[in-house]
C-alpha cells in the first residue's frame, strides 16, 4: 500500500536542496526534488515517485520498486502514455537500475515520437539486462520510425538472437530485410513468424511479399495463395488493395507464360467483343462496368478456370474470368488509356484494334 501526501512549493525548504537546483519551477528543481525524496525513503528501503508540477509536490512512498511499478502499468495499459512518463521518470530516480522501469519508460517516450529519448533508455535497459530482448525490440521500432533501417536492423537481429520463438520480432526483422534485399532470410524469418502466429495478417503479407521478390513460378503460386487468403481473412485492411494488385500481375505473368510468344488470342478476341459492345453504350455504362468487374475482382477473379461461372449486373451473360478482365481492360483502357490496371494485354488491345479496322 503506498503513502501518499502533498507539500505546497512555497512550504518546501529549498535549502534541502543543491544551490543550482533551488530556483523553483526549473527542470534542475524538479530534479533535484525528485532525487531528495528517492534517497531519502530509499535510505529505508522503500521506493518514492514524486511528481512535481506548478503549485505542489506530490510524494508516494511504496514497500518495493514492484509495488511502485504497478501503479503504474494500468496507465499505460489503459493508453494514458503521457500521464504515466512523469511518474516512470521519477522511478527512474529511485530504482537507477531497474531495466523494467527504464524498458516501460523506453517504449512510452517512443510511442509519443520522442524516439532519442527512448534509444536513450532502452539502452541503458540492456546494458542492465543483457538478455531483455523486448528492450532490443523496442530499439528497433524507433530506429525504424526515425528511417534508420541499418540500426533498426541490427538490433532486431539482436533480439532474435536473444529470443528466436517470439513471433512479433521475427515478422519485424523479416520485414527488414525485404528492404535490404535479403529475401531468402526474410522467408525463413517470416514463415517462423506465421508458425508462431497463424493468423497474424502481417506475416501473412509479409511472407507473401517476399516470395513475391524470388519470381520463380513455385514461389509466385505460393505468394498468390498467401496473398487470396489475405483478402480472404482480413478484408477491410488497407492493404487489400495491393493484395488484388499482386494477384492480377501473378495471373497475367501466368498467361503470357502459357502463350506461344507471349500473346493470347483469346484475350483479343474478348477485346474485339468488348470493343463491339461498348460502341453501343455510352461512357457511364462503360465505367459502371469496368467497376463492377473491378469490386468483384477484390476476391479474385479465377483467370486459368474456363467455366462461365461469373455474372454482372451491368451486362448481361455469363463470363470466365479470363474474360472478365479483358472486359475490365478494354473499359479501362477507354475511359483513360494511362490508367495502371495490373494486366497487360497491350499487345491483345493493339491487335484487336487493327482488326477492327479492317
Amino acid at each position: 500500500m503506498a503513502t501518499e501526501y502533498k507539500i505546497p512549493l512555497h512550504r518546501f525548504d529549498v535549502n534541502l536542496l543543491p544551490p543550482e537546483a533551488r530556483q523553483v519551477g526549473t527542470e534542475a528543481f524538479k530534479t533535484a526534488v525528485m532525487m531528495h525524496f528517492a534517497s531519502e525513503y530509499g535510505a529505508q528501503g522503500q521506493t518514492a515517485i514524486v511528481t512535481v508540477d506548478d503549485e505542489e509536490i506530490t510524494v508516494m512512498a511504496f514497500p518495493a520498486e514492484t509495488s511502485a511499478l504497478d501503479f503504474v502499468l494500468p496507465m499505460l495499459k489503459a493508453g494514458k502514455i503521457a500521464e504515466a512518463v512523469p511518474y516512470l521518470e521519477s522511478l527512474t530516480k529511485s530504482a537507477p537500475a531497474n531495466a523494467a522501469v527504464l524498458y516501460n519508460l523506453g517504449i512510452s517516450y517512443s510511442e509519443l515520437g520522442q524516439h532519442d529519448e527512448a534509444i536513450i533508455r532502452l539502452k541503458r535497459a540492456v546494458q542492465l539486462d543483457p538478455g531483455h530482448a523486448h528492450a532490443w525490440v523496442g530499439i528497433g521500432n524507433a530506429y525504424h520510425r526515425m528511417g534508420k533501417s541499418e540500426q533498426a536492423l541490427e538490433a532486431f537481429e539482436n533480439a532474435v538472437a536473444l529470443d528466436p520463438n517470439d513471433g512479433f520480432t521475427r515478422r519485424n526483422l523479416g520485414g527488414m530485410l525485404i528492404g535490404f534485399k535479403r529475401v531468402d532470410e526474410a522467408i525463413v524469418h517470416l514463415r517462423k513468424a506465421l508458425e508462431l502466429m497463424p493468423d497474424d495478417p502481417q506475416s501473412i503479407f509479409g511472407l507473401a511479399m517476399a516470395l513475391e521478390d524470388v519470381g520463380t513460378e513455385e514461389a509466385d503460386l505460393e505468394a498468390d495463395a498467401l496473398y487470396k487468403r489475405f483478402i480472404e481473412e482480413h478484408p477491410t485492411s488497407p492493404l487489400v488493395g495491393r493484395a488484388e494488385k499482386a494477384r492480377t500481375a501473378f495471373g497475367n505473368k501466368q498467361l503470357k507464360s502459357r502463350s506461344a510468344g507471349g500473346f493470347r488470342p483469346d484475350v483479343m478476341m474478348y477485346i474485339v467483343g468488348a470493343l463491339q459492345t461498348f460502341k453501343k453504350l455510352g461512357p457511364a455504362k462503360r465505367q459502371a462496368i469496368a467497376y463492377e468487374i473491378a469490386i468483384l475482382g477484390r476476391s479474385g477473379l479465377d483467370i486459368n478456370d474456363p467455366t462461365d461461372k461469373y455474372k454482372l449486373k451491368s451486362l448481361p451473360g455469363k463470363f470466365t474470368g479470363l474474360h472478365l478482365l479483358a472486359i475490365m481492360y478494354t473499359a479501362f483502357k477507354q475511359i483513360d488509356p494511362t490508367m495502371e490496371t495490373g494486366t497487360d494485354f497491350t499487345a491483345e488491345y493493339d491487335a484487336a484494334l487493327q482488326m477492327q479496322k479492317k
